[in-house]
């Protein structure tokens, strides 16, 4: 699996990209999501504001590079995706 994270354009975010697609449909079964369409997920994790996408993009909104990571990496856990 390949991970990568860059800082967003507005700089309050962290780009989690990965080359595993995501289902949705479980993930909102999984997490707690404030909203749930088949296009994007939006849920709040350990405390951290995320957004997923089918594509295996998530954008993460962590204090540091190293935080998003790690909340993406427990995230595909969750999922039962193995990193």
């Amino acid at each position: 699996m390949v991970i990568s994270v860059r800082v967003c354009s507005g700089r309050t975010q962290f780009e989690v990209s990965t080359n595993i697609i995501i289902d949705l449909n479980k993930a909102s079964c999984l997490f707690n999501p404030k909203v749930s369409t088949k296009h994007l997920l939006l849920l709040t994790y350990k405390g951290v504001d995320v957004s997923m996408y089918p594509s295996g993009r998530m954008l993460i909104k962590a204090k540091s590079k190293e935080e998003s990571l790690e909340v993406a990496r427990d995230i595909l856990a969750d999922l039962g995706i193995s990193i």
